[in-house]
C-alpha cells in the first residue's frame, strides 16, 4: 500500500510539471521569469517529466516486478536535480535581474528523490526479483 502511494505521488507529481511545462508554457515561463526565450527548454523538461509518469502508470496497470531500475534512476535524477537547482539558485545565476527563483526547484526534486527510496524500501520484494 504504500508503494503504490508513492508510486502515484510520484506521477502526479511528474504529471503536474509535465502538464505545466507543455501547456501552460507562457504562464509558467512568466511565473519564474525565464524569459520568451527557455520555451524551447521548458518544454524539453515537461517531456522528460511526462514520459516518467506515464511509465509510472504502466508499472502501476501492470506490476512493479522487478523494475528497481526504474525507481533507481527515478531516485539518482531527483537527487542530482535537486543539488544541481539548489546550487544554481545560490549562485550568480539565481541573481540575475527579472528571475524570480523559488526553493521549489530544489525542495520538489527532493520530495521526488525520497518517494523514490519510499518505493525502492518498500517495494524490494517485487523490484528485486
Amino acid at each position: 500500500m504504500v508503494t503504490n502511494t508513492a508510486i502515484i505521488m510520484i506521477m502526479v507529481g511528474n504529471f503536474f510539471y509535465a502538464y505545466q511545462c507543455i501547456f501552460q508554457t507562457r504562464s509558467y515561463i512568466q511565473k519564474y521569469g525565464f524569459g520568451e526565450g527557455s520555451a524551447i527548454m521548458t518544454r524539453l523538461v515537461g517531456t522528460f517529466a511526462a514520459g516518467f509518469g506515464i511509465i509510472l502508470l504502466i508499472a502501476l496497470l501492470t506490476t512493479i516486478k522487478g523494475g528497481w531500475l526504474l525507481f533507481t534512476y527515478g531516485f539518482i535524477q531527483a537527487v542530482i536535480g535537486a543539488v544541481v537547482c539548489y546550487r544554481t539558485i545560490n549562485s550568480e545565476w539565481g541573481i540575475i535581474e527579472g528571475l524570480k527563483t523559488s526553493p521549489e526547484g530544489y525542495i520538489a526534486p527532493g520530495v521526488i528523490a525520497v518517494l523514490n527510496l519510499v518505493v525502492l524500501i518498500t517495494g524490494k520484494e517485487l523490484l528485486f526479483m
